[in-house]
């Protein structure tokens, strides 16, 4: 189709993956590679049904209807609509004819009972994650009425939210079936002229990533460790057999997280990371993989100090008895530290370049990169501290690196100065 710019081009030829988007900032055309792309769609479902979507009701009326229309209307299309109950195309091509549903994300459950050939989503990550992430489920199950089914989603990402999910998680980034093709606002040269310097004049860096180059950033506010860097703070270090390893502990129920960290000279390394699910599994767990470090000596186990009255297991003795009656060396603080204190000596080694992350260290980079500070003005906090919860693997690391590296403080004038 004419007309498209290379991103827009690659979005729209794309018919082998099952699941396929275009991130794009504002005014990067992607509303006009979603129409292009539904008709071509049409053309190769001759006969069969198809939807799109857009976050709201509202938003079918005032944003794609218009859009479509316009879209046919230059193309010479030929085509009807129907507005009531729902409102429907039907696209005449050489092909045949095709209907489209026009439907909204957060009425999602509307399509049960359909078979669709292709799905379309506009602007995805603008509905609640929990909507969204239902939606998609819901459309991925209802095509079934093309031997190469597809959907097909156009939108500016919002954080790190469905569209990341999908795209960009450790889980999901290499699955075969999908495909995601980035779009800059700078390279649509059809925009108006001040756009994009009146974008770069209202919104800060981090808005701009998202908002200009379809990024994936953290838009809810400040990260908690904003200067990690996961190439600057690299290591390929390992533990070696004379090692003496610090591990810290964050237990919960049915989750509890493990860092563990070597020392290299001055500087720490965080080498492996590990999840289990209660206090038992993590003393079978160190018995059988660190049977050498326990008996010379070389293990330091540094668990939340709530350890010494909770149990996450069901038993009735303590976290700290179960670990200490297994034989796991630990080193119990008289309270944790308080939350300040942990996450700035963890942000006091990050900007000296003393602290660095080994890539297997999945969860903890991912919760590095993307942990905020929520209303409060405190990490957030999702609960269960296990794989999904950022502070799992931080509250984890935070334990150890305070142990290992202290804030200083100083007495002056009868008050405590913390220096970070």
């Amino acid at each position: 189709m004419d007309g498209l710019l290379p991103a827009q081009k690659d979005f729209c030829e794309d018919m082998d993956h099952l699941i396929l988007a275009i991130a794009a900032g504002f005014g990067s055309g992607k509303t006009r590679a979603l129409c292009a792309k539904i008709i071509l769609l049409c053309i190769d479902n001759p006969g069969k049904v198809g939807a799109v979507f857009e976050p709201t009701f509202q938003l079918i009326r005032d944003v794609f209807c218009r859009a479509f229309d316009e879209f046919l209307e230059e193309y010479e299309i030929e085509h009807s609509f129907r507005v009531s109950p729902m409102p429907e195309y039907i696209v005449h091509t050489p092909t045949g004819s095709t209907t489209i549903l026009c439907r909204a994300t957060e009425t999602f459950q509307r399509i049960r009972g359909q078979t669709l050939a292709f799905i379309c989503a506009d602007e995805l990550d603008t509905s609640p994650q929990e909507v969204s992430s239902k939606a998609v489920e819901m459309m991925l199950a209802r095509l079934r009425g093309s031997p190469k089914p597809q959907l097909a989603i156009a939108s500016t990402p919002e954080g790190f939210k469905t569209l990341w999910t999908m795209f960009a998680s450790e889980e999901n980034k290499d699955k075969p079936d999908r495909r995601l093709i980035r779009a800059r606002t700078q390279d649509n040269p059809f925009l108006p002229a001040g756009f994009v310097e009146s974008l770069q004049n209202n919104y800060p860096p981090q808005l701009l990533a998202a908002y200009l180059e379809g990024n994936f950033v953290n838009l809810e506010s400040t990260t908690v460790y904003y200067c990690f860097d996961r190439d600057q703070h690299y290591t390929d270090e390992v533990i070696k057999d004379d090692d003496r390893v610090y591990m810290g502990l964050a237990l919960n129920v049915n989750a509890s997280f493990m860092i563990f960290i070597v020392r290299r000279g001055d500087e720490l390394h965080v080498v492996r990371e590990e999840c289990l699910r209660d206090t038992p599994a993590v003393v079978t767990f160190l018995q059988e993989n660190f049977a050498r470090q326990i008996a010379d000596g070389n293990l330091v186990v540094i668990p939340d100090a709530a350890s010494k009255q909770r149990s996450t297991s069901n038993a009735k003795e303590s976290d700290l008895s179960l670990l200490r009656k297994g034989g796991i060396p630990t080193k119990v603080q008289s309270a944790n530290p308080k939350i300040e204190d942990r996450v700035n000596a963890v942000v006091v080694q990050l900007l000296a370049g003393k602290l660095r992350v080994h890539n297997s260290c999945k969860y903890l980079i991912r919760a590095m990169e993307q942990q905020a500070y929520d209303r409060s003005g405190k990490p957030t906090k999702l609960g269960g501290g296990g794989k999904e919860d950022p502070s799992g693997p931080t509250d984890s690391m935070g334990y150890a690196i305070h142990y290992l590296k202290p804030l200083r403080r100083y007495q002056a004038g009868g008050s405590t100065i913390r220096v970070w």
